[in-house]
């Protein structure tokens, strides 16, 4: 299979640089000339196999400004190159985007691609503070938005490898991965403020077999959040913080159907964000969470190091319901590390069978800098625990 060649042999190599250049299609570089159709004619010729190569590259030294692209498959050749050297910036103003469909508005879509090596030195800057300043959440008020382009989306896409980039500053999620399979996401540094709103590093739902590793997250939002439909994902030897964490959920809102299975979140470390191991569920949702294991964990000063939440969204203020997503086979183990909030472990589960076979395992937590002790809260909560529980557990 070339798509495994390849892979094996980038996974190896620290980047690819070679390809048909863009600047072949017109595109300038001086960070003023719009190049959105420059990228645009590069990638169909190379989807196409029209060009000799059968790849795209940025190159270094220059700046590409661009509005959104879609970058469509099915394409001919497979694996198909796309080399990032330079730096690539999105248009800042948000009067000259076009509305998103079905709640994205996308920068960099990859849609319906199978066999896709996307890497090289390059950075991606998606220029959100123009977004920042009329988001919603901040600034309330008729003209405000809640919907701001997201950087880069893998849309129904097959056997991709994303490698060595560096993201900043989306105006919303940074990389989405959504009704995919096979994506590996490796030694990507993704930077934006800790106010940016919703400024996720990546964000995957609808999708199996996805692996992230070695890489750096610092953002507004979660680090890592796992919507609906995720099975089979690896979170390992990831750097979080500042941000939200790696978070399992939201699920379940409006009463829906969950099914999210099989994810391992390992050698991890969080610096100062305001949750570390997280799962949240809205009251009312059925289906499950199931198989979630949390390994070689380090909170470093950090506010809710883990969190289940099955009252997401509501609370104080929830409507009562025996129905709820189905918690169970979640192990936390090895981890240790300083709370920054008194309640160092919340496990708040909304009724006697909602979550199950919790397992902890060697837990050391203790009060960061300012906090006289730590405590565990739990409601519901039935499991087990081996080894060193502090604070002590409360699991039944």
């Amino acid at each position: 299979d070339l798509f495994l060649i390849v892979f094996v042999a980038v996974l190896g190599l620290p980047w690819l640089s070679y390809g048909e250049s863009v600047m072949k299609y017109g595109a300038v570089g001086d960070g003023i000339s719009d190049d959105t159709s420059a990228l645009q004619k590069a990638w169909d010729s190379a989807c196409n196999g029209s060009s000799k190569i059968g790849s795209v590259y940025v190159p270094a030294g220059k700046v590409f400004l661009l509005s959104s692209l879609h970058f469509t498959g099915p394409c001919k050749l497979k694996p198909l190159i796309f080399t990032i050297d330079g730096e690539m910036k999105a248009q800042s103003d948000p009067n000259k985007w076009q509305k998103g469909e079905n709640g994205i508005i996308p920068w960099l879509i990859f849609d319906r691609v199978e066999g896709l090596v996307l890497s090289g030195r390059g950075l991606l800057d998606g220029q959100g503070k123009g977004w920042w300043d009329i988001h919603c959440r901040d600034h309330p008020g008729p003209n405000c938005i809640w919907l701001a382009p997201t950087m880069m989306t893998f849309s129904n896409c097959r056997n991709v490898i994303l490698k060595s980039l560096r993201f900043r500053n989306s105006a919303q999620s940074h990389i989405l991965v959504m009704g995919s399979q096979n994506v590996h996401i490796k030694d990507v540094k993704i930077k934006s403020p800790e106010i940016s709103p919703n400024t996720d590093g990546v964000h995957i739902t609808s999708s199996s077999d996805v692996s992230i590793t070695h890489s750096d997250f610092a953002t507004g939002d979660d680090c890592v959040s796992i919507g609906d439909q995720v099975h089979n994902l690896s979170v390992t030897f990831v750097n979080c913080g500042p941000g939200h964490g790696v978070s399992v959920g939201s699920l379940g809102r409006g009463g829906t159907e969950v099914e999210v299975e099989d994810i391992r979140v390992a050698h991890v470390n969080f610096t100062g964000t305001t949750n570390g191991a997280r799962i949240k569920t809205w009251p009312g949702g059925t289906g499950y969470v199931r198989g979630i294991e949390f390994f070689d964990i380090r909170f470093s000063n950090v506010q809710n190091p883990i969190v289940i939440d099955q009252f997401y969204g509501c609370a104080p203020n929830c409507v009562q319901t025996e129905k709820a997503v189905h918690i169970e086979k979640v192990k936390y183990m090895k981890m240790s590390g300083t709370s920054r909030t008194e309640v160092a472990m919340k496990l708040e589960c909304s009724g006697k069978n909602a979550c199950s076979n919790v397992f902890m395992r060697d837990i050391d937590l203790s009060p960061a800098s300012g906090i006289g002790s730590v405590s565990s809260l739990c409601s519901f909560v039935q499991g087990a625990t081996q080894g060193t529980i502090r604070p002590s557990s409360c699991i039944q």
